[in-house]
């Protein structure tokens, strides 16, 4: 399906405006932008669902501006730049969140799917990246859980196995790095933008 309805321009930014805090009008520009991407199927569902609450985020037009980069159009004589993953658009893990989602790893540890859930549901709410490692953290949890029931227990002996993992997902997670776990059941998906591929 294709969208008729012109793209409004993206507003002008120059050194100086870009630290500028942004107007709710210029958040609906923004949104107008989206929503004509997501019709004509230049964006998925879970890149809209993060474009969007980027934007509704957003304070500066710095902050702002990357949102749309890619969708806009560029003048005939520039070469549009070449679309980032939507990862790139999301801020860096602050050190709360680094630490959240070294927390929510480590409950592997306990092999108890209740910590890193809790965390999920309530500080995934707010932090994708806190929401990318509990995910992988409860994809474990309930792999193994998994495992050992069809194995009629004997899949338990990969409890040991997966501290030692819980214990580097960890690090990586303080590093504040995303982290893939194909070999786990995505009960809970892949960890969102933090596991689009490019």
């Amino acid at each position: 399906m294709s969208s008729t309805a012109p793209i409004p321009p993206a507003p002008t930014l120059t050194a100086q405006s870009d630290e500028l805090r942004c107007t709710d009008a210029d958040r609906d520009r923004v949104i107008d932008v989206l929503k004509s991407a997501y019709a004509d199927g230049r964006l998925d569902q879970a890149e809209f669902d993060v474009r969007f609450d980027l934007t509704m985020k957003a304070k500066t037009y710095a902050a702002l501006e990357p949102i749309t980069r890619d969708l806009v159009a560029q003048p005939a004589a520039v070469a549009p730049p070449p679309a980032k993953p939507v990862r790139d658009l999301l801020p860096p893990p602050t050190t709360e969140e680094k630490l959240l989602g070294a927390l929510a790893q480590a409950t592997t540890l306990v092999p108890i799917v209740v910590g890193p859930a809790i965390m999920y549901y309530t500080v995934g709410k707010r932090s994708e990246f806190v929401k990318h490692h509990a995910a992988g953290a409860l994809n474990l949890q309930l792999t193994l859980l998994a495992v050992t029931i069809v194995t009629f227990g004997l899949g338990g002996a990969l409890y040991g196995i997966a501290w030692v993992l819980a214990t580097a997902f960890a690090v990586v997670a303080l590093a504040g790095a995303p982290l893939r776990q194909p070999w786990v059941l995505p009960i809970f998906g892949r960890g969102g933008p933090y596991e689009k591929r490019d």
